[in-house]
């Protein structure tokens, strides 16, 4: 089964029954909370996911989820554009007990038999692949400009504070 339209809610158990495919693009402003942070929310997120079981019988969630954002860059504080690229690859469990049963590399999920919101998940994975600390490799209006030609300033002389104080020495009796 092939979907082209994210729904509101799904029932994960089921779609991993059918093998269902999900390919459709989102438009970024959706996601509220991935759209909180950025400069705007103009785009679309790509996502190309399929539900599935493995030969034990689990669901999955596995695919991919892309787009480009505008965030503020937070060395310079101009606007950069970021690639935003999530793998995702998720158990789908019915209850915490059940992760037990799964190798350690697997990341799950607990969800419900029904109402589960898909862009909820795809958000939580763009999240997860967003960096803290935006910044660009190399800011530009921060370069620092050398002088063309270098001028030495001779360091100012000091004069020795006790230098008075040798004058009013009296020369010791033992010379």
């Amino acid at each position: 089964m092939s979907v082209i339209s994210l729904p509101a809610a799904i029932e994960p158990f089921k779609w991993a029954d059918r093998a269902t495919h999900v390919v459709v693009d989102v438009p970024l402003a959706k996601f509220s909370r991935l759209a909180a942070d950025l400069v705007h929310a103009n785009g679309s997120i790509h996502l190309d996911v399929r539900f599935e079981r493995d030969a034990q019988r689990v669901a999955f969630l596995r695919g991919e989820a892309s787009t480009a954002v505008t965030l503020i860059c937070q060395r310079c504080l101009e606007p950069m554009e970021l690639p935003v690229h999530a793998s995702i690859n998720l158990a789908l469990l019915h209850k915490e007990e059940h992760s037990e049963r799964l190798p350690d590399d697997v990341d799950y999920i607990v969800v419900p038999d029904q109402d589960v919101v898909l862009a909820e998940i795809i958000e939580d994975e763009l999240l997860l692949n967003v960096p803290f600390t935006p910044m660009h490799d190399d800011c530009e209006s921060l370069a620092f400009e050398q002088p063309e030609e270098e001028t030495t300033i001779a360091p100012p002389v000091k004069e020795n504070p006790f230098q008075v104080l040798a004058a009013l020495k009296k020369p010791s009796a033992k010379e």
